[in-house]
């Protein structure tokens, strides 16, 4: 297939979301749908804030499958392609990458690691945190 005739990225969108309606729990696909609008909506323009709220009674549905597919399309809105994959990074951490970088231990060696350093960041800067409002406190 040529560029002239590949289907755009919102066609691929659509006809990935058409695959997903068939074969998701209606209100997982709900879900997904709300948050695949709200992430779009927030990519296309600056007056959005980039968070959709997911009520209590619909946090249920809000699956590792939803959030999986959530990063699919993105991807697939992003670079036109179907060839991602979800990569599970270990303790929580999931990414989308290309079939290739996928199939390379070494990138997803370098991906987990990434991961792992940006969590002992975080949770370092929590210990500083805790230890400055310790501190305020005598």
């Amino acid at each position: 297939m040529d560029d002239a005739t590949a289907p755009s990225p919102a066609e691929q969108v659509r006809l990935y979301l058409d695959t997903l309606r068939l074969r998701m729990d209606p209100d997982q696909f709900r879900i997904l749908g709300t948050l695949l609008d709200g992430a779009l909506t927030s990519l296309s323009g600056p007056a959005r804030e980039g968070r959709v709220d997911v009520s209590d009674e619909d946090e249920v549905h809000l699956t590792r499958e939803v959030k999986n597919e959530l990063l699919a399309l993105l991807a697939i809105a992003a670079t036109g392609k179907m060839d991602h994959h979800i990569v599970d990074l270990g303790n929580g951490a999931t990414t989308v990458m290309d079939a290739g970088a996928a199939s390379n231990p070494d990138a997803v060696q370098r991906a987990r690691d990434r991961v792992e350093r940006h969590r002992a960041e975080q949770e370092h800067t929590a210990a500083v945190l805790r230890g400055i409002e310790e501190a305020s406190q005598d």
